[in-house]
């Protein structure tokens, strides 16, 4: 874009302060003092969070869940809760900070928790985070998961406008361009897709991909309760499985959708909280191949970008090209 540095491949963008387009702020009616209090009081925030990210030690068998928005975020940190409790009926009133919490988060006046006194209802202790790999706490186990960037683009888009409050007023051509433009979505997530690949390996890292855990729901079960370290027998396998599904996690949405800490948030913003929540257990089920209803100029920029970074740097044509080579991977080590 004119006026800004060219990113080359592998580096990742990270702009110091994305800015709204202009109809982001008019649909949330912020003047410019407002919007300047708001990148204040988001620069306070973020130095005040960093400092408890930087203190946060975690122990060997903590558990990070490391992804990008709308790609698995709530579903493991929901499967790795049933594993430790033996898939226990959902006894939390809100996933975080009951359960987890997300780490980017923690230490905000939305969640003024301490990482490392943090209680949990059971052991090993659950956190998130939608940091890049770099930025990941190391030291516990760690859990990436992937999801294909049109699907979750798409997905993303009715989260925001619920949790914004936005009723509409945003479009979806003007969400994708600020998606794309300013926060750099595809290529960000696709840059930190290649450092996870390099390490997906290693004895502290569960690499998945998230059409797998829709595709073979149960054999993920296994392995993630295997990588946390949680002895499960096939009963109880069964249990957290049906207690992860889709239909059952819908019948429990309101505990996954951050009715606790989005209308605290909205008022530190200056918004109007919203009247319902889309959540992050979505009614209408984010399917996967939703991504295929995204303008078609979206996909093909999506398409062009996965080219020139991952392509280019492993040489996968597509996900599934990638997916493929990661479970002939885990077919041989398990011979």
């Amino acid at each position: 874009m004119d006026g800004e540095k060219d990113t080359q491949v592998g580096e990742i963008a990270t702009p110091s302060m994305p800015q709204p387009p202009p109809e982001y702020a008019k649909a949330l009616t912020w003047t410019l003092e407002q919007q300047m209090q708001e990148m204040t009081r988001r620069s306070m925030w973020m130095q005040m969070m960093e400092k408890k990210l930087l203190s946060f030690s975690p122990r060997p068998t903590d558990v990070i869940i490391a992804t990008s928005a709308k790609s698995g975020t709530t579903w493991v940190s929901h499967i790795c809760h049933q594993i430790r409790t033996k898939g226990a009926e959902p006894d939390f009133e809100n996933q975080v900070p009951d359960v987890t919490t997300l780490l980017e988060m923690t230490g905000s006046p939305v969640l003024p928790i301490d990482l490392n006194t943090m209680v949990q209802p059971a052991e090993p202790r659950i956190y998130c985070t939608h940091h890049l790999y770099e930025r990941v706490p190391k030291g516990g186990k760690l859990i990436y998961c992937f999801r294909d960037q049109k699907d979750a683009l798409f997905s993303f888009y009715p989260f925001v406008d619920s949790m914004m409050a936005l009723k509409g007023r945003v479009s979806l051509p003007v969400f994708i361009e600020h998606c794309t433009n300013n926060m750099h979505w595809t290529a960000n997530n696709l840059r930190n897709l290649l450092a996870w690949w390099e390490h997906r390996h290693d004895a502290d890292v569960l690499f998945l991909f998230y059409d797998d855990l829709k595709e073979d729901h149960t054999g993920c079960v296994r392995r993630i309760a295997k990588f946390i370290g949680v002895d499960c027998d096939e009963e109880t396998i069964a249990r957290v499985v049906h207690t992860t599904t889709h239909a059952e996690m819908v019948k429990h949405h309101s505990k996954f959708d951050n009715h606790n800490t989005i209308p605290l948030r909205a008022k530190m913003h200056g918004d109007d909280p919203p009247s319902e929540f889309t959540g992050r257990v979505r009614k209408d089920r984010g399917k996967s191949g939703d991504g295929q209803k995204l303008p078609l100029e979206v996909q093909q920029s999506i398409d062009q970008e996965w080219h020139d970074i991952i392509t280019a740097k492993l040489g996968f044509r597509d996900l599934k090209e990638m997916r493929a080579t990661l479970k002939k991977e885990m077919d041989c080590d398990a011979v």
